[in-house]
């Protein structure tokens, strides 16, 4: 379990999030965070969680949102839902850090396993310039731990089923793990 209250950075992206809900702590039904995203150019992929709603409570700054085929830019005080399998995107879109929750209901443990390696390939500069994933980083990780959790917005979800089991093999065979130990969270070292 990871310790709540801890705080990782992304130095890639302009990011830092801190545990206040997980998996464990909340029997399943709650993972909640609080983000920060620096202003700049970064932008989070097109992805969709298979089998959560994401809740978006902004506390400050101006968020940049794709949710569907719905766009906008979102103040303080908005709440914003996006249901299982919806495509969706975002950004800070100020020029000061943006500040805000995000929920998942029902919580997976492929979320804390995700952001736990994300975070650390970041602060070693193992990321693309873009700050996503690089692809067989990806699809290992998504394979093994977080597939669950979240996925590519394309290609379609039969079409990943059909080669993340592949991909995730040659990863393995060039060296990419799906979780690395010095990433591990606090509490998570111990189990």
């Amino acid at each position: 379990m990871v310790e709540i209250g801890t705080t990782i950075h992304s130095p890639q992206t302009g990011e830092s999030i801190t545990f206040l809900s997980t998996a464990e702590s909340s029997n399943g039904e709650l993972f909640r965070a609080e983000a920060v995203a620096q202003p700049g150019p970064y932008v989070v992929a097109p992805h969709i969680h298979p089998r959560q709603e994401e809740r978006f409570i902004i506390l400050e700054g101006l968020y940049g949102w794709q949710i569907g085929r719905e766009r906008g830019v979102s103040g303080p005080g908005s709440t914003l839902v996006c249901p299982p399998r919806t495509p969706h995107s975002h950004r800070n879109a100020g020029s000061v850090p943006m500040r805000f929750l995000y929920e998942h209901r029902p919580a997976l443990v492929g979320a804390e396993i995700f952001f736990e390696t994300l975070f650390g390939l970041s602060r070693d500069g193992k990321l693309r310039p873009s700050g996503d994933l690089p692809f067989l980083q990806g699809a290992l990780l998504l394979a093994e731990e977080a597939g669950d959790f979240l996925r590519p917005a394309s290609p379609p979800m039969w079409v990943q089923n059909l080669v993340l089991g592949p991909l995730a093999k040659i990863a393995r065979s060039r060296g990419y793990k799906a979780r690395y130990p010095e990433y591990l969270l606090p509490q998570a070292r111990r189990g």
